[in-house]
């Protein structure tokens, strides 16, 4: 198998910390789901119809950690119907350590899912 990837990513089981807010450079954002994340780039899903966007970017992308939320820029390298994958860029220290607690969060969520089934 020839993977690329230079992070583990982290499959969202959760929806409470599903959510994702797009924010584009005109003005306008839309919502989406988290599918899985990593340090260097995130899959998303939307339903939304206007959430209409270019390869490329670059855009914001906000997302929930335990009620608070956080931003990383990044750019659509790749869409699929409703799926989107971005490539995060310009990540400053701040960046990385809230990528990171974020991952961490979603590892102990999914794992006590595992334990409990």
């Amino acid at each position: 198998m020839n993977e690329k990837r230079k992070f583990p990513r982290i499959s969202s089981l959760v929806p409470e910390e599903d959510a994702v807010l797009i924010s584009m450079n005109n003005g306008k954002h839309f919502a989406a789901k988290l599918v899985d994340l990593s340090r260097g780039g995130v899959m998303m899903y939307t339903d939304d119809p206007s959430a209409w966007i270019e390869i490329g970017g670059p855009y914001k992308l906000y997302f929930q950690s335990r009620g608070e939320m956080f931003h990383v820029e990044g750019t659509l390298v790749r869409t699929d119907t409703q799926f989107l994958a971005f490539q995060f860029f310009n990540v400053t220290d701040l960046d990385i350590a809230e990528l990171r607690k974020k991952l961490a969060q979603m590892e102990m969520l999914n794992s006590r899912l595992f334990v409990r089934q």
